[in-house]
């Protein structure tokens, strides 16, 4: 078994550990696809994953609005709220943030790492999701500008 191997093995228990699902059947299916010599599969998971898991999130944030749920008059009553304000200034702010967490990711992958290690972190102990690696990516873009790292 190579590190990487281990790595993901360690991600699995923990996942089953801590148990979190998600986790844990993330790193079963990459285990499994590496043993069975899924190459192509690795291939394509590389460059297309976090696209295609952008899209799934974003179809399942769009579904109200295609049972119809809410309305134009509650939708713009919502967004003209003070909340509603602090959202759009917050999804804004956090999609600015995306964008310069995939220019770090492409500029200095060696992050990654700990983006990846926070992420698990965060999931495992705090119930959160891994929606934020390109978001902390961002966050962490900024604070290196910023510190000059």
């Amino acid at each position: 078994m190579h590190e990487g191997s281990f790595l993901l093995f360690i991600v699995l228990v923990a996942g089953l550990l801590g148990k979190n699902d998600l986790i844990a059947l993330a790193a079963l299916v990459t285990l499994t696809l590496q043993a069975a010599g899924a190459d192509l599969a690795f291939s394509f998971l590389g460059r297309f994953s976090v696209q295609v898991g952008v899209v799934f999130l974003l179809i399942g944030l769009l579904l109200p609005f295609a049972m119809g749920n809410p309305g134009f008059p509650a939708l713009r009553a919502n967004m003209l709220s003070p909340a509603g304000l602090l959202a759009v200034t917050v999804g804004a702010v956090s999609a600015y943030l995306a964008g310069e967490g995939v220019e770090l990711l492409t500029l200095r992958p060696e992050v990654m790492m700990g983006l990846v290690v926070g992420s698990l972190i965060g999931v495992a102990w705090f119930d959160g999701i891994p929606a934020g690696p390109l978001v902390a990516g961002g966050i962490a873009a900024v604070l290196m500008r910023l510190f000059r790292l």
